[in-house]
């Protein structure tokens, strides 16, 4: 009897240790709201089942009370998962999914749109990370060790940069450096495309790439084993300082559904000092608190469920949701995230599009009917079929008071080697050329030749005498920026489009036309004498 009774206490030791190590391992929250805490509950007791049910089979204990009770736990379990998962969905919540972001929208009309050529980089995310790994490759005692972290795109102090902090290579590279951390991040200037490792006096030491206690998920689990985390972002503040921006998550529908953001821990990632603030009191110069799936998914749910949910599923009256992919615009210190809208049919044609602050949630819808992003890049890739050149997604701009999609067309190496430009309402009018102001230069006669109207302030001229030059090489094409006397900003001049400003040198008297629009500190002009 005694050893059947020792022999019994097995299945409860190997549950237990497989529950430390799993808890090790996945880190669910500790939460009733957390379907990840239901699967690792479901998991434990179904391995604890089976167990009691081989040493049935083994003759080792036939106690069937146990084995009857360990079943109906699991069984019980698994039915207040789906039901609570049921109820908690939008065919029965419809209007409170469809209520989640109501109260953050407003609409305006075009003509307010702020994002121009000169305020908004047109650098994507591939190629930002081409740059910073070519940044990382000219660092010899850094590449062996590290590599790319998590690539993030922030505004800081109204420049649009993105950041990715170094991650370590492998196990054995943590273990050779985990004392000084990774050395620091990688930054790219999303306007003039340079980038720079900044170096840290004392390394990061708390990030995803981190084992054991330093690892971000772990480490943060530890301290508030109940939150559910939601997203991490590296963020770096406006004295260069390292974070992770960790968003925690609430449900407002039943137990599992509608998803929003609760509070936001600020993590050093040197130092490893957590700072806890609610949705109000998150810091100005944080970007990221909203990942863009969640924006787009309460989005939809506003669009669609309107009506009730067999609506969004069967009669579609009135339903209108978001294209697929989106883009991120940078407007004064924030990052908006920008994805067209369409009817449900997804007919190739948008209805409007949304602008949405990925740090307060506030959206801004603004209706205009016209061509869909795919359509749009189809069209400017047709324009230079003959080269196989493939768009980036667009960024939505306001060019010649117009509302315009800009991409970028590169090659099969993801070098970029034109520019394109679609009006969304007429997307038949595509132009296309090597430089941004050539394509622009183009795409304003077409506008005038379709008798579509073209704003006629949208440069003004201006002349100075030369503070200081600096060049820069981006994608093959070499770019001037020169600092005028009486000037804080500089401008910006393509050497394909200005060939006369080689010879300029500082000192000499110049004469530039400059968008009127332009309100980032690196404008675009056009070098006139």
């Amino acid at each position: 009897m005694k050893r059947n009774r020792k022999i019994a206490l097995i299945p409860i030791i190997i549950t237990a240790i497989a529950g430390v190590i799993l808890y090790y391992l996945a880190l669910p929250a500790l939460s009733f709201k957390s379907a990840g805490f239901w699967w690792y509950v479901i998991i434990l007791l179904s391995l604890f089942e089976a167990l009691l049910i081989i040493a049935g089979i083994s003759g080792f204990d036939n106690n069937k009370t146990i084995v009857t009770a360990g079943g109906f736990a699991l069984g019980l379990s698994l039915l207040i998962f789906v039901i609570m998962s049921f109820a908690s969905s939008r065919l029965f919540n419809s209007s409170d999914y469809a209520n989640l972001m109501r109260d953050n929208i407003r609409e305006v009309d075009f003509s307010t749109y702020q994002a121009t050529l000169g305020n908004v980089p047109l650098l994507d995310r591939d190629s930002a990370i081409q740059i910073s790994n070519r940044e990382l490759g000219s660092l010899i005692d850094v590449v062996s060790q590290f590599e790319l972290g998590q690539n993030v795109q922030i505004t800081l102090k109204g420049k649009s940069v993105r950041v990715s902090p170094l991650y370590y290579g492998s196990f054995f590279k943590w273990n050779n450096n985990k004392n000084a951390g990774t050395p620091g991040y990688i930054k790219v200037d999303m306007m003039t495309q340079e980038a720079e490792l900044v170096r840290l006096e004392e390394g990061i030491k708390y990030s995803p790439s981190e084992f054991f206690g330093r690892d971000l998920k772990r480490y943060l689990r530890i301290r508030y084993p109940s939150a559910v985390f939601n997203c991490y972002n590296f963020e770096i503040d406006e004295s260069g300082n390292p974070f992770w921006i960790v968003a925690v998550e609430k449900h407002t529908i039943g137990l599992f559904g509608g998803v929003d953001i609760d509070y936001v821990l600020l993590v050093n990632a040197v130092t490893g000092e957590i700072s806890k603030y609610s949705i109000k009191e998150i810091p100005d110069w944080v970007d990221n608190v909203y990942s863009s799936d969640l924006i787009i998914s309460q989005y939809d749910d506003y669009g669609s469920l309107q009506n009730g949910y067999w609506n969004s599923v069967l009669g579609q009256k009135g339903v209108k949701v978001t294209t697929d992919g989106y883009n991120y615009i940078p407007q004064s210190n924030d990052s908006w995230i920008y994805t067209g809208v369409t009817s449900a049919g997804r007919d190739e044609s948008n209805i409007g599009f949304i602008l949405s602050n990925k740090r307060t949630k506030e959206t801004i819808y603004y209706p205009i009917s016209g061509a869909e992003e795919y359509s749009a890049m189809s069209s400017a890739e047709g324009m230079v079929q003959h080269l196989g050149y493939k768009a980036t997604f667009p960024l939505l701009l306001k060019i010649e008071g117009q509302p315009t999609y800009m991409m970028a067309l590169k090659d099969d190496g993801g070098l970029v080697k034109m520019y394109g430009m679609v009006n969304v309402q007429k997307y038949q009018i595509v132009a296309t050329g090597d430089t941004i102001q050539s394509t622009q230069q183009k795409y304003r006669e077409l506008l005038k030749n379709n008798s579509m109207d073209v704003s006629e302030t949208e440069t003004e001229r201006i002349t100075g005498i030369i503070e200081a030059i600096k060049t820069a090489a981006i994608d093959g094409t070499t770019y001037y920026y020169i600092k005028l006397r009486s000037y804080d900003d500089y401008f910006m001049l393509n050497i394909k489009d200005n060939q006369l400003a080689v010879l300029k040198e500082v000192g000499d008297t110049i004469a530039l036309d400059v968008d009127k629009v332009n309100t980032g500190k690196i404008k675009n002009a056009l070098m006139i004498e």
